[in-house]
């Protein structure tokens, strides 16, 4: 089950470019008349998100329906049908087929029950899908997600206060879209460099988006050095993310400044807190032990770096400036904005070229020198990983899609984004 999982994440987060100019990925290995699921979605959740199984909650529903989105494709032929199962192919119902292989199909769970969740596409000579490539665990909960997320946020809190290395990282995603390995080096040199912890933490506010819950807080921090002595205490604001899984909600993400693994902050935190840019937070350094207060930088690697990372969301029309940070609605194509939310791509303004990558957001630590094409860049899905090079400079991109939401007035696309205003391309 879990092999056939993955084989749906690999096939959702390697989806690269245009077709006219890298080809059909998903073909490799494949006949050519062998068709593909490229794309699912349920509601606004991805399914490529999640590593085992999706898991949904109350708040993801529509009027109490969950939508299924998807795309099949194949290299020779047309889709001629698409199936879905909720028991594991003991009975199959079909979708509504559109153009180019896309489908729908709606239906009303039951809260708290897990379905044997399965799709099968055939061509219109016959030829379909593995017979479990697409067989996961799909879970819609029963559970009250902004109240389990800080109960998730205390629990973490508690463990961190305590010094359970072990109880902590056992409500840390697999997933987590930091270096996990870093988080886990973080909470130990935090630990051995750092005693009498005592953080206050007030949640301000939770949001749902696109699967994941987003944890706005302030907090005021007391800790005692281990090599100086020195009491030190910190007062900011920050945010971190859950995701749901089969086990409750998980650690997916932290933003800068960090209050967890605080001697490894500039391989954990994928986005730094806006609000919190300049005050005095605590640092610790890996090498030395030594704990200190300094003014939070605007990137997440101690002010030694020109790599800024962030999230952003653009509405339809919405375009992006790297250089100032700052979200413009403007006709397309943009002239303002680096990139553009459009119709299923993304728009670029003159001067701005791309091009697709196979490796993963948190690996890609160079960027390549030559290969950009011009945009827009089409096919844009979740999971999709990008290298942009941006005139004048050139100054270097990297960009992961997260969702993209179609309404009336085109596509809402969500982003992470690694930028280095130096002109290297090294990250």
């Amino acid at each position: 089950m879990k092999a056939a999982w993955t084989t749906v994440v690999l096939m959702l987060g390697l989806l690269l470019g245009p077709s006219n100019v890298m080809g059909a990925w998903w073909e490799f290995g494949r006949q050519d008349s062998e068709p593909a699921i490229t794309e699912l979605r349920f509601n606004a959740v991805d399914s490529a998100r999640f590593e085992e199984g999706v898991v949904l909650g109350a708040e993801d529903l529509q009027n109490g329906v969950i939508t299924v989105r998807g795309r099949a494709e194949v290299r020779r032929g047309e889709i001629g049908l698409v199936e879905i199962s909720l028991d594991s192919g003991k009975t199959w119902t079909g979708a509504t087929l559109g153009e180019r292989g896309l489908f729908t199909w709606d239906f009303r769970p039951t809260l708290g029950r897990e379905y044997l969740f399965r799709v099968r596409a055939f061509s219109t000579t016959g030829a379909s899908t593995g017979a479990e490539e697409h067989d996961f665990k799909l879970l819609v909960s029963a559970s009250d997600g902004v109240q389990e997320a800080r109960e998730t946020f205390r629990k973490l809190l508690d463990a961190y206060q305590r010094k359970d290395r072990n109880g902590f990282l056992g409500l840390v995603s697999n997933s987590f879209e930091g270096n996990i390995a870093s988080l886990e080096d973080g909470l130990s040199g935090d630990f051995r460099f750092l005693d009498s912890i005592v953080i206050q933490a007030t949640v301000t506010r939770v949001i749902s988006n696109s699967g994941v819950f987003e944890l706005y807080f302030t907090y005021n921090r007391s800790v005692r050095s281990v090599r100086s002595g020195a009491i030190l205490r910190d007062s900011s604001a920050s945010v971190v993310g859950f995701r749901r899984e089969s086990g409750g909600l998980r650690l997916v993400r932290m933003s800068a400044p960090l209050i967890f693994g605080v001697s490894e902050a500039s391989d954990i935190a994928t986005s730094v807190t806006g609000q919190a840019v300049g005050q005095s937070i605590l640092t610790i350094d890996p090498v030395s032990g030594q704990a200190t207060n300094q003014p939070q930088p605007q990137n997440q690697a101690g002010g030694s770096s020109t790599v800024d990372t962030g999230t952003r969301t653009l509405s339809p029309m919405q375009s992006y400036n790297f250089d100032r940070d700052t979200i413009t609605r403007e006709s397309p194509p943009p002239t303002q904005g680096d990139i553009q939310a459009a119709e299923m791509f993304l728009q670029t303004r003159s001067g701005v070229r791309y091009q697709p990558l196979s490796t993963s957001f948190s690996n890609t630590t160079t960027v390549p020198a030559t290969g950009y094409m011009n945009g827009p860049i089409f096919n844009i899905a979740a999971g999709r990983v990008y290298a942009l090079e941006i005139a004048p400079g050139p100054k270097y991109a990297i960009v992961e899609v997260i969702s993209v939401t179609m309404g009336g007035l085109g596509a809402t696309v969500s982003f992470r984004f690694k930028y280095q205003s130096s002109g290297s391309r090294n990250f």
